[in-house]
């Protein structure tokens, strides 16, 4: 058994979330979710603990005992991350990212819904620099965090045809060696995301690829200013103010805007 407690307070945001997990052997993989909890909390939880099993690892069936939030502290995501730091704690393994992010489009919704009417503050990018030089926009971004008022930071990670969301501080600048090196700082002008800071999120809507409604695979943020597109296609980054970009829509099909979904 083992229970991990994610908790963590600042002057603008906050997160609680604690979940208990119990692991036994199995002939495959299996989730049961046992603890007393709301229907969202209960999807995070099982999606979190799927999230930490490892391919690899012999067959495990891992059962949520327990999950306990809070009405003011507990947002969109702390569950599924408490879920999977505790079944890595309860098996000991480590996943091979570093961030424990989410992809299925119901949380991702549910996040968007959370943001809307709060303020962009700022935005952080990872890019790749080689000789003292980048490409362009999309073609140099490793990452990006959004910064919205009053939230914890949301860091943007693509992978193949899947974009992740993962509540995290950015990562520091490194060196690569012969290959260049990785900078991470405050967006500028003339890059795309630099062009929303200041601006409110009004609605947003998920973007399906090619697995269908399993995974996001990008986002329209609807601002006051403007639509901002951003997405993975091929594992790399579709960044555009307004529609998404012709040779893009091909692959991709946006769901219903959040608010008006609400309607």
């Amino acid at each position: 058994m083992a229970t991990f407690r994610l908790l963590r307070q600042t002057n603008a945001s906050a997160r609680f979330a604690q979940v208990t997990v119990e692991v036994a052997a199995a002939s495959q993989h299996e989730v049961e979710v046992a603890a007393t909890a709301s229907d969202e909390h209960r999807w995070e939880a099982e999606l979190g603990v799927r999230w930490a099993l490892p391919d690899s690892l012999s067959p495990t069936r891992v059962t949520v005992t327990e999950v306990v939030v809070t009405d003011v502290d507990t947002g969109v995501g702390d569950v599924y991350e408490a879920a999977a730091h505790a079944v890595r704690q309860a098996l000991h393994v480590e996943h091979q990212v570093p961030y424990v992010g989410f992809s299925d489009p119901r949380m991702v919704a549910s996040w968007l819904t959370s943001m809307c009417g709060r303020r962009l503050d700022a935005v952080t990018e990872a890019r790749h620099w080689y000789e003292g030089q980048r490409e362009p926009d999309s073609a140099s971004l490793l990452n990006a965090w959004l910064f919205f008022e009053y939230a914890v930071p949301v860091g943007l990670h693509g992978h193949g045809d899947q974009l992740y969301l993962a509540k995290e501080d950015p990562y520091r600048s490194y060196d690569m060696d012969e290959h260049g090196e990785t900078r991470v700082g405050q967006a500028q002008t003339p890059d795309v995301l630099s062009g929303f800071i200041g601006a409110h999120l009004v609605d947003g809507a998920v973007i399906f690829g090619h697995d269908g409604d399993a995974v996001c695979t990008g986002l329209v943020l609807r601002f006051d200013i403007g639509d901002l597109v951003i997405g993975t296609l091929d594992d790399e980054w579709v960044l555009a103010v307004g529609p998404v970009p012709a040779d893009t829509a091909v692959h991709w099909s946006v769901q219903p805007f959040v608010r008006s979904s609400l309607c």
